[in-house]
């Protein structure tokens, strides 16, 4: 070639120029890892002040960073308050991270007996290895939760809680136990997954984080995992969530965050509906033979329906009830439904079931599945979209087997 051309796989090689003329309509998707500086000075700069301009897709990414925004500002959505946002790789993630962020070793988790089975795991195997002591208790026990914290006062503290609860739908009162918690000075963090910020707000109620599974209401369709983690402090979250999520690799990435805003364009229509659909067939299941007891926080007879009623503004789109007598009972139940899906996860927008007791609570003690009435017969239930009556004509049929 002559001076002054090019190599054609320079060519190939390099990024096209990009004639931009207007703005996409949707949030775009930035596929890339790293991102260009147009200068050593800018490159400088921007590492020196991170989180912020964009160096590497772990460190942050344009897409990623609106959604987590946009998740921040509906857990503050009514209020003068401002809230930071981190996307995760799970929901998983992101309970770690919001934990890990506020305890190091020799520090104090308390948390509540009937979580899910995935957060019992983590904080009975993995924190304790690294020094964290983890005690569980009834959280609807407050005289239990205040002596426990009275009794460590040499140590950071940190209450975690899930409510409704997974999946005896106990319902925990957030602005009380933030309130005893505050008098310790043990922060509060909050797993909204069930609840979304659509029908209830720990923040606004004085829970310093909040955790979601996004995998679940938030995207709503199934299509990608991932989780968040808000909180309205931002040195917390600037100065040791993110460098806690940055060093562990457990962000999200670009096409998952895409995903999740898609869904969240729909949230507030699918989780009113389906808090509907599931109040409706709490109320139905209660009238029906073969069903001998139904878990519904909006169900007036429910143990913690009032705490429901002060703090959400729908009440959920899980219910759990007990089918016949036994645990063959309940196998038997599942295997005959028709339009139900027997799945591991809920939130999406067909009605689906897990059984407890052999699926997401296996390694659950049963002596706590005992206590808070996660029985072999209990089965999960998340309400889709579907027409109500579909779904209780499936269970009907089901019941008769």
């Amino acid at each position: 070639m002559g001076e002054g051309n090019i190599h054609i796989e320079s060519v190939c090689a390099a990024e096209p120029k990009v004639n931009k003329t207007t703005e996409a309509h949707k949030n775009p998707i930035y596929a890339s890892s790293t991102f260009r500086f147009n200068t050593i000075e800018e490159g400088i700069s921007i590492f020196k002040d991170q989180p912020g301009g964009h160096v590497y897709t772990r460190y942050g990414n344009p897409g990623i960073e609106a959604v987590a925004a946009k998740i921040a500002e509906l857990e503050v959505f009514g209020s003068p308050e401002s809230a930071y946002g981190l996307l995760t790789s799970s929901g998983m993630a992101a309970i770690y991270t919001a934990v890990r962020c506020v305890l190091h070793s020799g520090d104090l988790l308390v948390t509540q007996q009937n979580l899910y089975g995935g957060t019992t795991e983590l904080f009975e195997k993995i924190l304790p290895s690294e020094n964290i002591q983890c005690v569980a208790l009834d959280l609807g026990d407050e005289d239990a939760l205040d002596q426990v914290l009275s009794q460590h006062t040499r140590c950071n503290k940190a209450i975690f809680l899930e409510t409704p609860a997974n999946p005896s739908l106990q319902c925990l009162n957030i602005e009380s136990i933030s309130g005893l918690a505050k008098s310790y000075g043990a922060m509060v963090i909050v797993d909204n997954t069930f609840a979304t910020p659509v029908l209830q707000r720990p923040l606004l109620l004085g829970a310093d984080l909040v955790a979601h599974s996004t995998t679940k209401y938030l995207h709503g369709h199934g299509l990608s995992t991932g989780g968040a983690v808000i909180g309205r402090d931002e040195d917390l979250m600037r100065n040791k969530a993110w460098p806690f999520m940055k060093l562990t690799g457990c962000n999200s990435n670009p096409f998952d965050a895409w995903l999740l805003n898609t869904g969240l364009k729909t949230l507030a229509l699918r989780i009113v509906r389906q808090s509907e659909n599931a109040h409706y067939i709490a109320k139905r299941l209660q009238e029906m033979k073969g069903v001998n007891r139904v878990l519904y926080p909006g169900l007036t007879d429910f143990a913690t329906h009032a705490v429901a009623a002060k703090q959400m503004s729908h009440f959920g789109a899980m219910l759990s009830f007990e089918t016949g007598e036994s645990l063959a009972d309940a196998k038997l139940f599942c295997n005959k439904l028709r339009h139900c899906t027997i799945a591991p996860s809920l939130g999406e927008t067909d009605t689906m079931v897990l059984h407890p007791a052999t699926m997401s609570h296996l390694k659950v003690d049963p002596s706590i599945r005992k206590y808070y009435g996660i029985t072999d017969n209990l089965v999960r239930m998340s309400v889709g979209l579907e027409h109500p009556d579909d779904i209780l004509a499936d269970i009907e049929q089901a019941l008769v087997a």
